[in-house]
């Protein structure tokens, strides 16, 4: 029941059933097994959609429509400024991962 407890807090708080699942069996659980994880992920789900629904209703007025969000809202995060990603980007992107890369190799190598 903590485990499950736990799944729903959680999801319902930030809008998110995996991250609840995935926190309960971290914090919660003290042994993981598949039928636990079914039964948070049901409850995680549950709780979420009863959230939602209970929130559009009482925001819009409409309880037809399932608009709502989390508990929790870190804002809206849009920018009148355009900060999109162009082509010219791409070899910053591909150059970083090659040395993140071979950095990797190198400490895997020196560690055995």
């Amino acid at each position: 029941f903590v485990s499950g407890g736990a799944a729903a807090g959680v999801a319902a708080a930030f809008g998110a059933p995996v991250g609840g699942v995935l926190f309960s069996l971290e914090e919660g659980a003290s042994f993981w097994n598949q039928p636990l994880t079914w039964r948070s992920l049901f409850c995680s789900m549950i709780s979420t959609f009863t959230l939602i629904f209970f929130l559009s209703g009482f925001r819009t007025g409409h309880w037809s429509t399932l608009s709502g969000g989390a508990l929790i809202n870190f804002g809206n995060f849009q920018s009148q400024e355009n900060h999109g990603y162009t082509i010219l980007h791409l070899p910053l992107f591909a150059i970083v991962a090659v040395v993140g890369g071979l950095t990797v190799s190198y400490t895997h190598l020196t560690a055995a």
